[in-house]
Formats: structure tokens, C-alpha cells, sequence
């Protein structure tokens, strides 16, 4: 298959439509994202759900809409007046790994208020560019831990990595907290996450990080037992 098939084929499966000239040739111009099995410099695996071209940071738009009064469409540039923080956090695999991160960011509750979500608004459903999507619990995501991440470990975050946009849960495993998103919509039902539906026997439906063995990169070679939660101890 050509690369230009391929493309197509990626970014518009099932769309029963060809790919205009013009976003073909910005898809092939933007770096694709694509899995690895090593760990890079911010010790994280690449973990892609469907391999694309790197999303647009000026073309890029996150919908807010469902059970909210003030349906929202949010660019770039919006995301730069909510309030920053830092936070020390590791991202823990189902697959064992891990790495720890210095995330930047802002509180979900930075961004889900402005779109002032209804009383009744309990979940949410997270879509991203990749066809990636979950749905996460109103608490989970209003945790004091969870954020929403543009940055990591002093930098931009990267597409790689998630970019323009990515949730950091981190008492949950790492499929939890989406990457490249682009729909927040709140709900009053329990949704089901596209892997915990798709592969149930792997990825649980909570996502809670259980006791066990971990295999840290940031320390290469050595296993650390972990209680279960997010881990706080290394």
C-alpha cells in the first residue's frame, strides 16, 4: 500500500470519502505517531492506539458539550489562561512498566467549569484523535490528583506523548489517562472505555492500579513491590 493510501485508509476508515488534497498533504507533512517498545528519554513508552499524523496545534479543537449550560469549542490559545501547575507523578502501565513525570498542566475543574457542567452531569466521555475514547467518572476526574496535561518534564508535551492535550490519572493505569483529545462530553449513564469493552480479560473497567510487581524504567533492572493506587514510594 502506498504511503498516501495509507493515510487515507488511517485518518478516514469507514468515512466512504477521499481525503481532500490539501489535508492530505498537512497529514503527510506531520510526523507520525507510531508505538515503540523502548522506553524514550522521559522513560514512557510510545503507546498508540491508531497510528496518526501528529494533530495541528493551530487546526486543533477540544468540544464540550452533553449535560453542561455552556457548550463549549476550546483552542490552543484557551488552554494557556487556565491556572498552571506542576506535579510529580508516575504513569503506570497494565503492561507492569512505569515511569515517573514531571506533568504540567491545569485542574480538570479549571476547564470543566467554564462549560458549567448540569447536577446531574456524573461521567464523562473522553474522544480522541486516534478514535481512542473512555469514559471517566466526575470524581475521578475532579480528584485533587488528576489533571489535564500540556507539558512534561520542562518541555512541550509532544504528540507522542499525547499533545495538545492529555489526562493524568495517576491511581489508575495508564489506558486511563487519554491522550490527543479532542471531545469532553458529560453524561449521567456509566459509559464503557473502548479497551475495557474491546479486551476484557486485560483492562478492567475501573482501572484501579492493583498490588503487585512493577517494573520501573526510570530505574532500569530493578522490580519494586507496589500495594496497589497510585504510586507514591519511588
Amino acid at each position: 500500500m502506498s504511503r498516501r493510501r495509507f493515510v487515507q485508509s488511517v485518518l478516514f476508515a469507514g468515512a466512504g470519502a477521499a481525503l481532500p488534497a490539501r489535508l492530505l498533504r498537512a497529514a503527510e507533512s506531520r510526523k507520525w505517531i507510531l508505538p515503540t517498545d523502548t522506553p524514550d528519554r522521559h522513560h514512557l513508552k510510545v503507546m498508540a492506539f491508531n497510528p496518526i499524523a501528529a494533530p495541528d496545534p493551530g487546526a486543533w479543537e477540544l468540544t464540550i458539550g452533553g449535560l453542561v449550560a455552556e457548550p463549549l469549542r476550546v483552542k490552543v490559545a484557551d488552554l494557556s489562561r487556565l491556572t498552571r501547575i506542576t506535579q510529580s507523578s508516575r504513569l503506570k502501565c497494565v503492561q507492569c512498566w512505569s515511569g515517573r513525570v514531571l506533568w504540567e498542566g491545569f485542574r480538570c475543574g479549571e476547564l470543566l467549569r467554564l462549560a458549567r457542567p448540569k447536577f446531574e452531569a456524573t461521567w464523562v466521555r473522553i474522544d480522541c484523535a486516534d478514535r481512542y475514547f473512555d469514559c471517566v467518572s466526575m470524581e475521578d476526574l475532579l480528584h485533587p490528583r488528576t489533571l489535564f496535561a500540556v507539558g512534561m518534564n520542562g518541555e512541550p508535551l509532544t504528540p507522542e506523548h499525547g499533545a495538545p492535550l492529555r489526562l493524568v490519572i495517576p491511581h489508575k493505569y495508564g489506558y486511563r489517562s487519554s491522550k490527543l483529545i479532542t471531545k469532553l462530553t458529560l453524561v449521567n449513564t456509566w459509559c464503557q472505555g473502548i479497551v475495557a469493552d474491546a479486551w476484557p480479560s486485560y483492562y478492567s473497567p475501573t482501572a484501579d492500579i492493583e498490588a503487585g510487581v512493577d517494573h520501573p524504567f526510570d530505574f532500569p533492572g530493578q522490580a519494586r513491590k507496589i500495594t496497589g493506587g497510585e504510586i507514591l514510594d519511588y
